[in-house]
């Protein structure tokens, strides 16, 4: 097990059960109330009636949700590295009526291989996942084989044109609060994310990850960034 799958295993997002199909939504709700232009610029969730979805590092379930419940897929496979996370999954699906309609996965850290046949997927969506991972590039890699010609995907990556990056990190954090000041601003921005033992957080100069997308053969635009709920706290007062 990598230090990345030990880590996920450990800190899965949101892993308290949900006791009903209504508090699964609402927590979708509150989510995108937390994370302004989330929705929209995450194309979230559309009409996928007539698709196979991939959520790659789908935690907990909450997109699996949304594109079922609110995109009508025909299919959404889920995979993730953590084992605890798709149960979680597995727990909170049973909870809508969405049986014989989805499947999830686990995923390994050390080798990117997706369990699914070249071609069989309409669209992919991975929030939030990438710039966590040992092997991006392989990942994206794996994303083009399993893309379906004419698919499509959105990715969100922690992005280097961004108020975190720029402000929260080094003048919130290292400045005023003095936290981690001594650090390059790479390793700060690592331990500001996903607590400070997260052992890979990454944030990307927009057209380097176009870049890399373009390496193993997926066109891609950087549509902007959403803010976190703690940016807009801090600067509100």
């Amino acid at each position: 097990m990598t230090a990345v799958e030990q880590f996920w295993a450990e800190h899965t997002v949101h892993d308290e059960p949900f006791v009903s199909a209504d508090e699964s939504l609402r927590y979708l709700e509150w989510r995108a109330s937390f994370y302004p232009l989330f929705h929209e610029l995450m194309g979230l969730w559309g009409d996928h009636s007539t698709d196979t979805v991939l959520d790659y590092g789908c935690g907990p379930g909450n997109d699996l949700v949304g594109f079922l419940v609110h995109g009508h897929a025909r299919q959404a496979i889920g995979v993730d590295v953590s084992a605890k996370a798709l149960e979680v999954a597995r727990r909170r699906l049973d909870l809508h009526d969405v049986a014989g309609r989805w499947q999830l996965f686990r995923a390994s850290d050390d080798d990117p291989a997706i369990p699914l046949e070249t071609g069989s997927v309409d669209y992919i969506y991975s929030q939030g996942v990438l710039h966590h991972t040992s092997h991006p590039d392989a990942i994206l890699a794996e994303f083009q084989r399993v893309l379906r010609p004419g698919g499509s995907a959105s990715i969100m990556v922690y992005s280097r044109a961004s108020l975190w990056w720029h402000l929260y990190v080094p003048w919130q954090r290292q400045l005023v609060d003095g936290i981690d000041a001594d650090l390059p601003l790479e390793e700060a921005f690592r331990r500001s994310t996903d607590t400070e033992d997260c052992p890979v957080s990454r944030a990307y100069e927009p057209g380097d990850f176009v870049r890399m997308c373009a390496d193993v053969g997926l066109r891609a635009e950087f549509l902007g960034g959403y803010f976190a709920g703690v940016e807009l706290d801090t600067w509100n007062g």
